[in-house]
């Protein structure tokens, strides 16, 4: 996971709102943050498709999402017949769990640091590992009972190759690192990404699209001077708030950075609705932006604006992750949180984790049902988790396929 994670936690437990001068937002603000003349609308605009060749059906959501969340990385492998052996595994898997949802993902991410460095779809700019995704979509739709695909694949997160000289996200003095990210700021970095994403829609009929947890800068990020710019065009001195995370605008700042991500997002869920009418998208949230609204300077993230740009907020609910004391009081606050925003929680979804990545340690399929069932219980209807590990049968699918059943 992100490497910023443990300097927010540890900022996460302080109280900040009195010191940063920042008051929770309201569920239904309607004020927030626009960017006029994003770069993305130009994009978007030069993408446009003629209505008259659209074929738009009614969007059709699922009413209960159980969602297995699939890495290809661990199903590729350079001996083709191991890997057409890791394909009927995984597909037999998915035929004993019998999830209504998969989110698969679509980039290569070999050295593990959460960046891209090759995907599993043919493309102009990252390097083709293998063209895998268009492989497995049609396997688990052809063999199993799925009904939706999602591709899970990153906004900013890319490593293109060192012939392209890309602009990435910079750091002030202070900050920690996080993912390798191209800078939202850079225009031609916003073309590259959305060429990536029009020729990956183009040949892959999915679903819906899940945006890497990646959509995020924090209150170091980014100090590159297209970043800065852009910072004193929305009236802010730059260079002093990037070196002052306590100033009083950094609040200010962080919605600014927040809106400007955001609708790049939408700007890229609307070239792929272009091609295809009826994609779903969800993003994925870390939970202390959840939390604490206060968060948002640390991530560009927040939940008026999520629920405004996107389809589904994908929530980390992560208790190991993010060190929670009370894992039941963690899952009961991210509810009564996101029903500010979503009373009906019709558009928010759990993640859980299979794995601590504290020790490394698998959670026991037992604490995966019950926490399930306690999600279940307390009005969380879609619910997934990660990662699915089909080499060592974890969860195990027989006991896992019980607790994805759904009540008529």
């Amino acid at each position: 996971m992100i490497n910023l994670k443990k300097r927010y936690k540890n900022r996460f437990t302080e109280c900040l709102y009195l010191s940063l001068g920042c008051l929770p937002l309201s569920a239904n603000c309607a004020h927030l943050t626009q960017i006029k003349h994003h770069p993305i609308d130009k994009i978007v605009q030069q993408n446009t498709v003629k209505k008259s060749t659209l074929s738009a059906d009614k969007t059709i959501k699922i009413d209960q999402m159980r969602i297995m969340h699939i890495d290809i990385d661990y199903v590729y492998d350079k001996d083709k017949k191991q890997q057409q052996k890791n394909i009927q595994n995984l597909i037999e898997r998915i035929q004993q769990i019998q999830p209504n949802t998969i989110f698969l993902q679509a980039f290569a991410d070999p050295d593990a640091n959460g960046s891209v460095d090759q995907v599993y779809f043919k493309n102009r700019h990252i390097p083709l590992r293998e063209n895998l995704f268009p492989r497995l979509v049609k396997q688990i739709r052809s063999k199993t009972q799925v009904q939706h695909i999602y591709a899970w694949l990153p906004l900013m997160a890319w490593e293109f190759p060192k012939n392209y000289n890309i602009v990435y996200v910079s750091h002030s003095k202070g900050g920690k690192r996080g993912y390798i990210r191209v800078s939202p700021f850079d225009p031609q970095n916003l073309k590259y990404v959305s060429e990536i994403y029009l020729d990956f829609i183009k040949s892959n009929a999915v679903d819906g699209v899940l945006y890497h947890d990646d959509i995020t800068l924090s209150d170091y990020e980014d100090s590159s001077k297209k970043a800065q710019n852009m910072y004193q065009s929305w009236g802010f001195n730059s260079e002093q708030l990037l070196k002052q995370p306590k100033h009083s605008k950094q609040s200010q700042l962080a919605q600014f950075k927040t809106a400007y991500l955001d609708q790049f997002a939408e700007g890229i869920s609307k070239i792929l609705k272009q091609q295809q009418p009826n994609i779903l998208t969800a993003r994925n949230m870390y939970a202390p932006v959840v939390l604490n609204p206060v968060s948002e300077n640390w991530f560009s993230q927040s939940m008026p604006s999520t629920y405004q740009y996107y389809d589904y907020n994908a929530i980390m609910a992560m208790p190991y992750m993010e060190e929670a004391d009370d894992h039941q009081q963690f899952y009961l606050d991210l509810i009564q949180q996101s029903k500010k925003y979503d009373p009906e929680l019709n558009r928010t979804i759990f993640e859980l984790q299979a794995v601590n990545w504290k020790n490394n340690q698998k959670l026991s399929t037992q604490e995966i049902i019950e926490t399930i069932k306690f999600l279940e219980k307390n009005g969380v209807k879609h619910i997934g988790y990660y990662p699915d590990d089909f080499v060592n049968e974890h969860p195990q699918p027989s006991r896992l396929k019980s607790a994805f059943l759904i009540d008529d």
